[in-house]
């Protein structure tokens, strides 16, 4: 895992630990229920900070080390099965305004312009051979 990622990651998972532990003392304590409510958002949306860090780190080492050595599709198709599951994709389309838009919409994705993972490898390669790294 990338160090920088990895540093962050840990803080934030340090954080909401934290955060969750006071969560608990303000259940033990009956405080006002929507304040519990807020401050259990507040720990999900940094646990979904967490999941984009790892998302990240996935993306530019995992997979594109696969893509790289045409293993492209194994490693979607399971990247796709995680993500169904995390709140910020779950039941969502990839419309401009989802958590996933900047990935897609990134000037080196070629997938929103219907073009298929096979031809994105292909201009990986193109890249590569033209003296652009992948990375």
């Amino acid at each position: 895992m990338d160090a920088d990622l990895k540093t962050d990651a840990a803080l934030r998972l340090k954080v909401a630990a934290g955060h969750l532990e006071s969560i608990r003392r303000m259940v033990d304590h009956d405080l006002y229920c929507v304040n519990i409510m807020k401050q259990v958002s507040a720990v999900q949306a940094s646990l979904e900070q967490v999941q984009r860090i790892l998302l990240r780190n996935h993306l530019l080492t995992c997979v594109a080390d696969a893509m790289r050595e045409g293993m492209g599709t194994p490693i979607v198709d399971e990247l796709i099965g995680a993500l169904k599951y995390m709140p910020f994709t779950a039941g969502q389309a990839l419309e401009p305004d989802n958590a996933l838009a900047p990935l897609i919409e990134h000037p080196l994705c070629h997938c929103h312009k219907g073009e298929t993972p096979d031809t994105v490898q292909t201009l990986i390669k193109e890249g590569e051979s033209n003296g652009h790294p992948s990375d």
